[in-house]
């Protein structure tokens, strides 16, 4: 879990994403940690093909991130918008729709190939991607190759092949922690699909009574983020500087030595591509890359890339937590919620507070019950509308 505390500690102290952060906090309460991963996707929106660096193979400047939270509470919705309603005043043109099919998001890209989509749920696409044969399943592999900028091309009829060369999606997307639980596993968020985005699980801890939406300084980010997105090439990046290369050294050798929560020890894996990418990002927010010779990532560029990503594996652990290690492991713990330690429930009332099918449930509770977790008595009569199960205090 992001405190507003820690979300602070990766906000540089000049630049445009402290501007838009600091803006962002005077129009929603939404965490702090929201703002600064919802600024860096539109730094991500913004820069062109051409932006990247070599590091296993070519790295570019395209971002997907994920704001994890609360339904309603945390505000991720807000704090989304407020990326997109930048975004929209730079360009329109830059705000994409997501297809509902990868055939047809290959044919947006051969449009348009550097775009961002909003997604104010993301749970509703892990539905429908976890659905067999549904269109949404070949999607999250697409998703997963344009997170690298591979080019895609698909055959039409007639013989006629739609290309995309130079793809550059960016991803904005917010989920809540219910759906999150329901449509995704820990190695989820290790490997494959998710293991490239960059997440940030937070709650709320401001309060206003009146966010009236102080307009003061967006004609500013707006303009900044302009020049930016208007440009068609920048100068190439020579990698990284020595001093930037000893500490990345540093931190990459520490991370690895680290030890992760068994589940997710992938991350570790994933995480040093995310904090290059970030890295990348504030080069672009300072102007670094903006000079029209070509140019180094810094030591300042991988401190707060270092800082961002120790953010999001913050986050990944926190997730990890809640999520189960399989479909079985989840309906369990489905179970255990509802019967708090220590106390009795009739098998009627477990069944009106999980929502369960009997079947299922009397699998659940038999497997419990074989485990020691739960223990099961019987009222004389012998039915099984007159069984009771304890969930048993553990020791300590």
């Amino acid at each position: 879990m992001i405190t507003e505390e820690r979300a602070a500690w990766a906000i540089p102290q000049a630049g445009w994403i402290h501007d838009y952060c600091k803006w962002a906090m005077r129009q929603t309460t939404a965490p702090l940690a929201y703002h600064l991963l919802y600024g860096m996707s539109v730094l991500g929106a913004t820069n062109p093909i051409s932006f990247g660096h070599r590091y296993a193979g070519d790295l570019y400047g395209n971002f997907y991130g994920l704001a994890v939270g609360r339904s309603g509470e945390d505000q991720k919705s807000s704090a989304l918008g407020l990326a997109r309603r930048i975004l929209y005043e730079v360009d329109p043109i830059l705000i994409g729709a997501m297809p509902g099919s990868s055939e047809g998001m290959i044919d947006e890209l051969a449009a348009r190939p550097r775009q961002t989509i909003f997604y104010s749920e993301f749970g509703a696409f892990l539905a429908k991607a976890q659905k067999k044969g549904s269109y949404f399943e070949p999607m999250k592999a697409l998703l997963t190759d344009l997170w690298d900028c591979s080019p895609q091309s698909r055959a039409k009829a007639g013989n006629k092949v739609i290309r995309c060369d130079t793809p550059r999606l960016s991803i904005a997307a917010a989920c809540s922690i219910p759906y999150l639980e329901a449509h995704t596993e820990p190695h989820d968020l290790t490997g494959g699909f998710l293991g490239r985005w960059a997440i940030m699980l937070a709650h709320r801890e401001r309060t206003n009574p009146d966010p009236t939406g102080d307009i003061e300084g967006l004609s500013d980010l707006i303009e900044a983020i302009r020049y930016r997105a208007g440009l068609d090439e920048v100068a190439p990046c020579l990698g990284l500087s020595d001093g930037a290369r000893e500490r990345w050294s540093d931190w990459f050798y520490e991370l690895d030595r680290r030890k992760l929560p068994k589940l997710i020890a992938g991350t570790r894996t994933r995480a040093p591509a995310i904090a290059r990418k970030a890295a990348m990002l504030y080069a672009w927010d300072w102007g670094d890359a903006l000079q029209g010779e070509p140019w180094q990532i810094n030591e300042q560029h991988i401190e707060y890339g270092v800082r961002f990503t120790e953010l999001h594996l913050a986050s990944v652990i926190s997730l990890a937590e809640r999520l189960a290690e399989h479909p079985d492991a989840l309906l369990r713990r489905q179970v255990l919620t509802k019967i708090p330690e220590g106390a009795t429930m009739s098998l009627g009332q477990i069944m009106l507070a999980t929502k369960l099918r009997k079947r299922t449930l009397m699998e659940i509770l038999s497997g419990l019950v074989i485990e020691g977790t739960l223990t099961m008595d019987q009222f004389a009569g012998g039915g099984e509308a007159d069984q009771i199960y304890t969930h048993e205090c553990r020791p300590g």
